[in-house]
């Protein structure tokens, strides 16, 4: 999903939502124009784009299969454009229940150069006006691109401190004795209770989905008493939030915690200091350019990726190790848990939550 919004600082207002529902190819266009029309912010869902992405940057977000097969083969797009902000015109009365009152601030003049964005007047028109020109423009782009059903509608949204009220959907999560608070909230955690003080922010990792939540109850029960002596590793650790739970729990452990994404490597690093943990090496790397072995491998990614791990798996862990995976969908784990046993792997524990499945192995061999 992309979401662009111009340089400028957005003041809380109300908006308007102009949504659409277009084909791949001309999503393009019409965005340009919708920015042309002075949109201060555009989202858009384009699964085609997305796919390419992911298949481009191999991209281990264990969320990726599961959203894009559900995401529609149309795109869609949502500009926010803003309701006159001049509250004290008769001519705009933005309060009014009565959506004929309303008028949408848009560019004067659809035809200037970027660097002149800033010069350009406004007006305040009708949304019925606005609507006809929108389906004008759409229909000038039908004449080379198919636009799929176009524009669909519109929604009216109210932003009065919004920068606050995001955070009323957020709350304390217990799993087992390990507590995700937001750091909004205080909380006072009971005597066998670690406490991860973590904000949602833009690395996969914050508790809640099913493939993240396993693992912290799996570590939440774990007897650490049984790991081999060695080094532990948070394989694609996104926020930080398995390896700092972990640091938590074994505050003497040497922790490493490996992303291929540097973004999520500086997020997981804020995350830990905010934490104050101390005991986690954090690195931009892959597996195999690990050169020790561990006694724990903690990977939250996706079947692929674990199947695809495999033999990298049993090159880098100790003998009697543990391997705790986790991303892995209802419908592949049958798949996973063959693989892994023909190679040597031996199940121990499972916990599915909303079809995704965590796993835990142990690999036990003769190290020569």
């Amino acid at each position: 999903m992309d979401i662009l919004f111009k340089g400028e600082s957005v003041p809380e207002k109300e908006w308007l939502i102009f949504q659409f529902k277009t084909t791949h190819e001309a999503a393009f266009a019409i965005n340009n124009y919708l920015l042309a029309c002075g949109a201060v912010g555009i989202s858009s869902i384009d699964k085609t784009e997305l796919e390419e992405s992911l298949q481009t940057n191999h991209s281990p977000d264990v969320i990726a299969e599961d959203f894009l097969n559900n995401l529609d083969s149309e795109v869609i797009i949502e500009a926010y454009f803003p309701i006159s902000s001049d509250l004290s015109s008769q001519e705009n009365i933005v309060h009014s229940d009565s959506e004929d009152n309303l008028k949408v601030e848009i560019n004067q003049d659809l035809n200037y150069a970027a660097a002149e964005v800033g010069k350009i007047a406004k007006q305040r028109i009708p949304i019925t006006q606005f609507e006809i020109k929108i389906e004008q423009s759409l229909a000038r782009i039908a004449e080379f691109s198919d636009i799929g059903q176009g524009y669909i509608g519109y929604r009216r949204i109210e932003t009065d401190n919004w920068s606050e009220k995001w955070k009323q959907y957020y709350d304390t999560n217990k799993i087992g004795r390990i507590v995700i608070n937001p750091s909004w909230l205080e909380y006072s955690a009971q005597a066998d209770e670690i406490v991860l003080n973590l904000d949602p922010g833009s690395a996969f990792g914050t508790g809640e989905h099913e493939s993240t939540s396993i693992v912290l109850s799996f570590l939440s029960e774990f007897n650490y008493n049984n790991l081999p002596p060695g080094p532990i590793l948070d394989l694609g650790t996104g926020s930080g939030i398995l390896a700092i739970a972990l640091a938590k729990l074994l505050p003497d452990a040497e922790i490493t915690a490996l992303d291929i994404d540097p973004h999520a490597i500086e997020i997981a690093k804020n995350n830990a200091a905010f934490n104050l943990v101390e005991n986690i090496d954090f690195s931009v790397g892959e597996l195999h350019m690990q050169n020790q072995k561990f006694s724990l491998i903690v990977a939250n990614l996706t079947a692929d990726i674990h199947l695809d791990l495999v033999q990298t798996y049993k090159d880098k862990m100790m003998s009697g190790g543990f391997l705790i995976i986790s991303g892995i969908i209802k419908q592949r784990a049958n798949e996973v848990r063959a693989i892994f046993e023909q190679n040597g792997f031996v199940l121990l524990s499972e916990k599915e939550e909303n079809d995704w499945q965590s796993i835990i192995y142990r690999y036990i061999f003769n190290d020569i």
